[in-house]
């Protein structure tokens, strides 16, 4: 397959040029990675609206990998698998351009040994973040909705002039059993208690916002629209870093005086539905 030919479907169909996030990026990705990106990444990415193709490894592609975040491990198995098969062309399509610590540093750059070696094997990277979160048709929101079996559901949170979450309804039921679910349909053991505040309320009304929820602004939204429960990725973030404790000082003030419950799964694991229920095909 044309790489070219594929990258213009993608483009247009999630609208990149209408998500510039150049600044969010600039902003927490370390300094030296960075200087990283520029060597490595095609000018019009990092110069652009950092969404779209970020590395420009081949121009025929036979295969396509999906992943919510570039963790060396992660990179480090697809090398593995292109190598195997004398890597003759492969795309990652990612929802992240950057690994994300979620208990330790925050957000890191690919490591340049890995973008080296993603180049020298002919494989490119493709980013789709504030594009993926907000598409009408395909989207982490829409895709955990309906896996929850939302019904009735809307759009809510605006982000680059759309919306990023949905809010709708599910069959009254308690707030245990209602966990219970959303951990077996994000793949996860259980809720993690750090990410779990029950304030006794049945769960009916639910809003969803994936990946980062710890926005003031989207918790009250949420409120204000009378939703019970709110199922995001992380409403409370854990990470050693600025921006996480800054946050976290943030929750103190708003959390008590909220009665939702809260229900974080984890920032990818919230992520990854969309990637698994809605893409392929």
């Amino acid at each position: 397959m044309n790489q070219g030919d594929i990258i213009q479907r993608l483009d247009s169909f999630f609208n990149i040029e209408a998500f510039d996030e150049r600044l969010l990026w600039s902003e927490i990705i370390p300094t030296d990675d960075m200087a990283v990106y520029r060597r490595f990444a095609q000018p019009e990415f990092v110069d652009g609206p950092w969404n779209g193709l970020m590395l420009d490894s081949t121009p025929e592609i036979d295969r396509v990998y999906m992943i919510v975040f570039p963790a060396p491990p992660v990179i480090d198995t697809i090398l593995a698998l292109e190598l195997e098969r004398e890597a003759p062309g492969a795309l990652i399509f990612a929802h992240h351009p950057a690994d994300f610590e979620e208990s330790g540093r925050g957000f890191n750059g690919i490591r340049e040994a890995q973008l080296e070696e993603l180049r020298e094997h002919n494989i490119s990277y493709y980013t789709s973040h504030a594009p993926l979160d907000c598409h009408r048709e395909i989207s982490t929101s829409i895709a955990l909705a309906k896996a929850l079996k939302l019904r009735d559901w809307e759009p809510f949170s605006p982000h680059h002039g759309t919306m990023q979450g949905v809010h709708g309804r599910v069959r009254d039921t308690n707030f245990g059993k209602f966990a219970e679910h959303l951990a077996e349909i994000t793949e996860l053991p259980y809720i993690r208690y750090s990410q779990t505040r029950h304030n006794g309320q049945p769960v009916e009304h639910v809003a969803v916002l994936p990946g980062g929820g710890d926005d003031p602004r989207q918790l009250k939204e949420a409120a204000d629209l009378g939703c019970d429960t709110y199922v995001t990725g992380h409403w409370w973030l854990l990470g050693d870093y600025e921006y996480a404790a800054k946050q976290r000082a943030l929750m103190r003030e708003i959390v008590p005086a909220l009665t939702m419950n809260l229900i974080g799964t984890s920032h990818y694991a919230s992520e990854m539905v969309v990637l698994r229920d809605q893409m392929p095909g």
